[in-house]
């Protein structure tokens, strides 16, 4: 099962900022990433007119835009999917899947805080990997400065290696 980690904080922290860097970092290193972006409070890529929300709008389940070089399904949902469900679409295609949200999901978290922040670790569920925190802390999980991208991307290769390592160990045992 491809890894997930969570990047959370609170909004202006520099998650965004730190995931671009990890995200290009890893890529350069060959791995395959996905990226999800949880945004709870609603969002629309089809806007009123467009073909794809006329198609919806005709009763259609399911849209997708396909291009030469993207391809985007919308689909309409009566509740918000679990995070499982979207890691069975992304199974296969990637080696990691980083999110930036998530805080109550059981994922693994990289908490992203900035100055004068307290860390609230009641408010997140999962594994905290490392707090990247732009001051000293006293934290008993790993910290790493916002210019220590480096470290952070160490340790989410270290966690796909672990998992790719797996994935091998049960497809030969599978075939033994």
């Amino acid at each position: 099962m491809t890894t997930i980690v969570s990047f959370v904080g609170r909004s202006r922290s520099g998650k965004t900022t730190l995931l671009e860097t990890v995200i290009s970092e890893l890529k350069s290193m060959g791995y395959r990433v996905g990226a999800i972006k949880h945004t709870p409070h609603g969002f629309d890529i089809d806007p009123d007119g467009k073909d794809t929300s006329r198609f919806s709008t005709a009763g259609a389940d399911m849209v997708a835009s396909i291009g030469p070089n993207r391809i985007s399904f919308i689909e309409d949902v009566s509740e918000e999917p679990y995070l499982d469900r979207i890691r069975d679409i992304f199974e296969k295609k990637v080696d990691i899947i980083l999110t930036e949200g998530y805080k109550t999901s059981t994922t693994a978290k990289i908490i992203v805080v900035r100055n004068g922040n307290k860390i609230e670790r009641s408010n997140y569920n999962g594994q905290i990997l490392t707090v990247v925190f732009s001051r000293l802390s006293t934290e008993r999980t790993p910290v790493f400065s916002p210019e220590d991208t480096c470290d952070v991307v160490n340790l989410i290769v270290h966690l796909i290696e672990k998992q790719i390592s797996l994935r091998e160990m049960l497809i030969g045992h599978a075939t033994s």
